[in-house]
């Protein structure tokens, strides 16, 4: 069912519930609940939500499944004040609800989602600012410096962590071929959290010269093969969103590797990769990328204007698309920005030309990158299986065609109240700016429907 309706659903005492748990919630994420969720939820739906948790089977038997008067006298309220509850966790991100029947009856799925981390949590306009209203800001300054955490001990350090095969011994033939009973095993975990995951692009790995880059990095700076392996996907990362080759891979290793143990640092490559992007981004931007406007072919129910977006899209890597889409409006590629589109590139498995969409989109509707925006928009292709760019600008034109009617997005990496218009979230810009004001507006309006849910 639609989660548009939740506020529709007719459950009553005797409707059934089943809990179905998306992750684990540990004793942190009780700590985030009470100091940072419960201002917000208030203690109705606080309870709700942990006793569904508790609720949680251990066995999967639906037809096992207790009714709704159950919890309500577990809770001491009403269904009234259940369901006022429910949607406030909901409009959080805590709890998604669906209806299914079967040979008993109709009855209600929970699905049920840890918090956010703190850095997520504070990093989030909605969230914060509704906190922030609701503690005040002396209680919120002590609740971002309880919460906050700094690795600056950390600097200078040399690290000196084994890695499995390091500390434990396999049998060989194991380790090549992976044991029946091993395999069964695994099958039975078959994670439904994880089907959108990212995953190496196995197109992208022919691409590179494998070989060349095992052989030279051994040979200049004695980095083995199995470390390579641990830190291919970061590699086919950084070459499909930077554009970056195997010869310009091999010196930024070298000038990043761990010197003491002779292992490549991801943090360091990330940085010298970036650092490389900024020193050329806002110069120039490759002449040799820019799509012929003449030849752009129509061969497809896009007009001509989407038609070049496409062959523009898929002709350039995300970090030159970006610089290019900057420069058209006269502006310049912050490192913000970049860093934000190379973590999205790195933590979905949309694939470059379809990030590049997603950034001509955004950049439409805001001066800068909006990470709310982008995560939004982001979810909603990957759990629709958008895999080209085509499907990318088609699933855009539906949502601007469809007739008005919201709908809410809730996904572990972020949680934002998404309606059809993704254009109503925008980034933060500055105080004078009239989109800074556009966007004051319409946080507020969230804001008082948020404190309204149980109204």
């Amino acid at each position: 069912m639609d989660r548009d309706n939740n506020s529709d659903l007719e459950i009553t005492p005797l409707t059934g519930y089943w809990c179905l748990p998306h992750g684990q919630i540990n004793d942190y994420d009780r700590h985030i609940l009470t100091d940072l969720y419960l201002p917000l939820l208030g203690t109705n739906a606080y309870s709700v939500y942990l006793l569904l948790w508790e609720k949680v089977p251990n066995k999967e038997v639906v037809t096992a499944r207790k009714s709704h008067s159950d919890l309500l006298s577990l809770l001491n309220i009403d269904l009234k004040k259940f369901n006022a509850a429910r949607m406030r966790a909901e409009a959080l991100g805590l709890i998604r609800t669906f209806t299914k029947s079967d040979d008993l009856g109709e009855y209600c799925v929970y699905q049920l989602f840890e918090p956010l981390t703190p850095q997520e949590f504070f990093k989030d306009d909605l969230m914060s600012i509704f906190l922030y209203e609701k503690v005040g800001q002396i209680n919120y300054k002590e609740l971002v410096t309880k919460y906050s955490r700094s690795e600056k001990i950390l600097d200078d350090s040399t690290e000196i962590t084994k890695d499995f095969l390091e500390v434990f011994q396999l049998n060989n033939d194991d380790l090549i071929n992976t044991p029946a009973e091993v395999k069964n095993g695994q099958s039975e975990f078959a994670d439904q959290s994880n089907k959108n995951a990212p995953k190496v692009n196995k197109a992208a790995m022919q691409q590179l010269d494998w070989e060349l880059i095992q052989d030279r990095i051994n040979q200049l700076y004695k980095i083995d093969s199995k470390n390579l392996l641990q830190n291919q996907e970061l590699l086919i990362n950084l070459h499909l969103f930077y554009g970056i080759d195997e010869m310009a891979l091999i010196d930024l290793i070298g000038k990043t590797a761990n010197i003491v143990d002779n292992k490549i640092d991801p943090a360091r490559l990330r940085r010298a990769v970036q650092d490389r992007f900024e020193k050329n981004a806002n110069i120039t931007v490759k002449n040799a990328v820019k799509p012929e406007t003449s030849k752009a072919p129509v061969t497809n129910n896009f007009s001509r204007a989407d038609n070049l977006l496409l062959q523009q899209a898929k002709s350039m890597v995300p970090a030159d698309f970006l610089a290019a889409e900057k420069q058209k409006s006269g502006g310049f590629t912050g490192a913000a920005e970049s860093k934000a589109l190379r973590d999205m590139a790195m933590k979905t498995y949309l694939s470059p030309s379809v990030l590049n969409i997603l950034v001509d989109y955004i950049l439409q509707n805001s001066p800068t990158l909006s990470v709310a925006l982008m995560e939004t928009v982001a979810n909603d292709w990957q759990q629709n299986e958008v895999k080209t760019p085509e499907q990318a600008l088609q699933r855009l034109r539906d949502f601007q065609n469809r007739p008005r009617n919201p709908r809410r997005y809730n996904n572990r990496n972020k949680k934002v109240e998404k309606a059809t218009d993704w254009s109503k979230v925008q980034s933060n810009t500055a105080p004078n700016d009239k989109n800074a004001q556009i966007k004051r507006q319409e946080l507020q309006e969230r804001l008082r429907k948020m404190r309204n849910k149980d109204n």
